[in-house]
């Protein structure tokens, strides 16, 4: 205990100093205490990156140590490689392997660490949803002497443990070779060697642990940055462009399309063309079906559906008019909803009141009592990637989210004169003699583009007070269900 101790001071410099009570440090205020608030990931490889933010970090980085502490309270401790006062990015130490326990057949065990974060003071030991699991380096089997730490036997006693079989050559992807014949040992279709390189790990598909494999992460960034289209080399590995060793950048969108890195990734890992499920894992970075790095990841890009045999897919699909479709107007499921819609735009119920806050549009509430299933409901937010999300058999355009009668992919998506279309023509008429009542539309409000029998028959008190449209959409049109005209501006 008293080398721990000693240890401690030795690396911590301050730690007492910080400890003292105010005025008893030379009238020096004692600085307050680091707190940690999120990890990523929370199941991590020793030996690769991790993310630790919060607030009260030392923003020099060896002013901080991080103490990864075993449940028996064995520690060890080590530095950041990056710092700022509310992140920490480090390397999970290889030496924690001897930590863990083995299994029958000499494996060593993963094991949950807790973290506590040292400046001048001493951060308290992480809850159980902020400690995170780590999994051996060395993912081999090894033999077991008996009397050894991991043997659950006494030194000295008993008789000697069974010997085991000598390990086999790792296999990081089980792909059945070896990773010394194996050409990207972890599967991400990155060789062995340029992975080394590029500091990446060879037996870690994802060594920041990001969601986003290293081979996507690395094309993606040669890919933003082509001239115009011979990508130079070699891999452009620092900011601005997905790093593969940036553990935050997930959730970024490189190529300005408003799809994140993270939904790209997930488009490309999913199918390998639009509506097409892949029936493995994707096999080659040539030609990424979806890149962020680029806005049209096929070129040229695909034509959008034909205006006449198809009017209200090219409604939804092509929102430029221009007769291709980009990465976020196309329709990656095949549900009738393009990309952007269904992770960020007119299909999550969100938008709907932002856009119609009475600065950008005329104000529009939202539909009280019910929250519609969109997006932000899914555990990963990845509408755009299954196209049945309430899994009742129907595709998400065919849906009807409100129960009005009437498609979410009819509804998506209001014509730029809407107002004008549907609520008054130029002061002639008002909406019961709009010239086109089917303008007024969106999926997660029953009452609109009319007043259906989902609409709520008694007006929610003060709901519609401040709203800058009429409180229910126009009566039903002449002809409803059993005609509907081909676009909202049809």
């Amino acid at each position: 205990m008293r080398r721990f101790t000693l240890l401690l001071l030795a690396l911590v410099p301050g730690l007492l100093l910080g400890a003292l009570p105010a005025g008893a440090s030379a009238g020096k205020r004692a600085k307050p205490a680091p707190k940690v608030t999120f990890v990523s990931p929370m199941r991590v490889r020793a030996g690769s990156s991790l993310s630790i933010r919060g607030r009260n970090f030392s923003a020099k980085r060896r002013g901080n140590t991080i103490l990864f502490s075993t449940p028996g309270g064995r520690a060890t401790f080590v530095k950041p490689r990056r710092s700022s006062r509310r992140r920490l990015v480090l390397v999970v130490p290889k030496s924690l392997d001897r930590f863990m326990s083995r299994d029958s057949a000499g494996r060593r065990k993963p094991l949950r660490f807790t973290l506590r974060v040292a400046t001048a003071r001493f951060s308290k030991h992480t809850p159980r949803r902020l400690s995170p699991v780590v999994t051996p380096f060395d993912t081999s089997a090894a033999p077991v002497a008996g009397g050894g730490p991991d043997s659950g036997s006494d030194s000295g006693s008993g008789p000697p443990a069974a010997p085991v079989a000598p390990p086999s050559e790792p296999d990081c992807d089980r792909d059945g070779t070896p990773n010394g014949s194996d050409a990207s040992s972890d599967a991400d279709l990155l060789s062995d060697s340029l992975e080394r390189s590029l500091k990446t790990d060879p037996c870690d598909a994802d060594t920041d642990g990001d969601g986003v494999e290293d081979g996507y992460e690395y094309q993606a960034a040669v890919d933003l940055n082509h001239s115009p289209r011979t990508p130079p080399l070699p891999y452009p590995d620092k900011r601005p462009y997905p790093n593969a060793l940036d553990p935050a950048d997930a959730g970024t969108d490189y190529d300005g399309d408003a799809l994140t890195l993270r939904e790209e990734h997930l488009l490309w890992q999913r199918f390998s063309a639009d509506g097409v499920r892949r029936s493995g894992h994707p096999t080659t970075l040539a030609g990424l079906l979806y890149s962020d790095g680029l806005q049209k990841s096929i070129d040229p890009a695909p034509l959008a559906p034909d205006p006449t045999s198809a009017p209200l897919r090219n409604w939804v699909l092509d929102q430029d008019a221009d007769g291709r479709l980009t990465d976020d107007e196309r329709d990656g499921d095949d549900d009738g909803l393009n990309n952007w819609d269904e992770s960020h735009g007119q299909m999550t119920e969100g938008w709907w009141p932002a856009r119609h806050d009475g600065q950008t549009e005329p104000k529009e509430s939202k539909y009280p009592g019910i929250n519609f299933l969109d997006s932000a409901d899914l555990p990963n937010r990845d509408a755009l990637a299954a196209n049945d999300i309430d899994g009742d058999g129907t595709l998400d355009g065919a849906d009807d989210s409100d129960h009005d009668g009437l498609s979410n992919q009819f509804e998506v998506r209001r014509p730029d004169d809407w107002y004008q279309d549907a609520i008054d023509d130029g002061g002639v008429n008002t909406y019961p003699n709009a010239r086109n009542p089917w303008a007024y539309v969106n999926p997660f409000n029953p009452c609109k583009p009319f007043n259906s029998e989902r609409c709520h028959r008694y007006l929610p008190f003060g709901y519609y007070n401040s709203d800058g449209v009429p409180p229910v959409g126009p009566d039903t049109p002449a002809g409803y269900p059993g005609s509907r005209p081909a676009t909202p501006d049809g």
